[in-house]
C-alpha cells in the first residue's frame, strides 16, 4: 500500500481554480472530474471527506493531519483547529494511535519515504520544540527512519526532475513493504508562498500520479488531504472545502462509505491487520 497525503488539496467548483481551468487528467480521471459523488469500483474508489471536523474555524494541518493518522478527532478534543505542527495533547495522540506506531506493532514493513536535508534534521533532534508535521512526528514515534535527501529510498515532496519517473520508482518502492507513506506538502506550500508557481506543482502531481499507475500492478494507493488551499489560490488561507479520498488498486473495493478524516484510519488498519 502506498498512501500519498497530498497537504493543502480541497475541492472547488469555482471555474478559477487550477482544479477547473488546468487538464490534470489523471486526477480528473480518479476523481469524476474532482466531483462531489462517490465512485465504487473493482480498482477505484472515491470518496469526499469532510475536513472541518464539527469545530468552528478553517481547518489546520497539525489536527487534520492527526485527525487522518489516528481517527481521533484532533480538534474536537482541542476545541479548535491547530497547526502547522502537533503540540504536546496531539504528539500523545500520535504516540499512542498513529497508523504508523499500530503497523509497526503489528510487525508491518513500513517506510516513511520522505527525503529531508540534512541541516533540518538536525535542527530536529537539536530543536527543544517539535518542528515535524504529525505525519513526520508519527514516523518518529514508530521509530522509523527520518530519511536524508541522499538515501536510495527517499522521496522528494515534489520538484520531481521527471515526475513520471519518481511516480514509477514510488509504486516499485511500496511493492517492497507493507506500507509506504510519502507526505506531499508542495501544493500548500505553494498556494501559501508561491502562487506563481501553483499550476506548475499541480501538473507535477498530475504527472508524478500517471508515473505511479502505469506502474502500479497489485499496489493499492491511498490518496487524500488534511484541508483545502490549493484549489483557491487567489486567497492565502486554508478553506472550509471538502477533501478528496482515491483508493486505486485492489483495496478500492473494500472502501466503505466514509465521510471524515476520522474514518480513514480504522479503514486503513483494519486493511491492514
Amino acid at each position: 500500500m502506498a498512501f500519498l497525503f497530498v497537504d493543502g488539496l480541497g475541492l472547488s467548483d469555482d471555474l478559477r481554480s487550477p482544479l477547473r481551468r488546468l487538464t490534470l487528467p489523471t486526477l480528473r480521471a480518479l476523481s469524476g472530474g474532482f466531483g462531489r459523488q462517490p465512485i465504487s469500483k473493482s480498482h477505484l474508489a472515491y470518496r469526499v471527506l469532510d475536513a472541518r471536523l464539527g469545530v468552528e474555524g478553517l481547518p489546520q494541518s497539525g489536527t487534520g493531519q492527526t485527525t487522518l493518522l489516528t481517527g481521533h478527532n484532533a480538534a474536537m478534543l482541542l476545541g479548535h483547529h491547530q497547526g502547522p505542527h502537533p503540540f504536546s495533547k496531539l504528539q500523545k495522540l500520535l504516540q499512542q494511535d498513529s497508523l504508523q506506531v499500530w503497523a509497526v506493532q503489528q510487525g508491518l514493513r513500513v517506510l516513511h519515504a520522505n527525503a529531508y536535508r540534512r541541516e533540518y534534521l538536525e535542527r530536529v533532534r537539536e530543536s527543544r520544540r517539535n518542528l515535524l508535521s504529525a505525519f513526520g512526528f508519527a514516523a518518529r514515534a514508530a521509530n522509523l527512519e527520518l530519511l536524508p535527501i541522499e538515501h536510495p529510498k527517499a522521496f522528494l515532496p515534489a520538484f520531481w526532475p521527471g515526475p513520471e519517473a519518481a511516480g514509477e520508482r514510488l509504486a516499485r518502492t511500496a511493492r517492497e513493504h507493507d506500507l509506504t507513506i510519502l507526505e506531499s506538502w508542495a501544493l500548500d506550500y505553494s498556494a501559501h508562498r508561491l502562487p506563481d508557481k501553483l499550476d506548475e506543482r499541480f501538473v507535477e502531481l498530475d504527472r508524478f500520479l500517471y508515473g505511479f499507475l502505469n506502474a502500479s500492478a497489485g499496489v493499492t494507493l491511498i490518496l487524500t488531504a488534511d484541508h483545502g488551499n490549493a484549489e483557491e489560490p487567489w486567497h492565502a488561507q486554508h478553506t472550509l472545502n471538502p477533501v478528496p479520498l482515491v483508493v486505486y488498486g485492489p483495496l478500492a473495493r473494500t472502501i466503505y462509505e466514509v465521510q471524515s478524516l476520522t474514518d480513514l484510519a480504522p479503514w486503513l488498519k483494519q486493511q491492514l491487520g
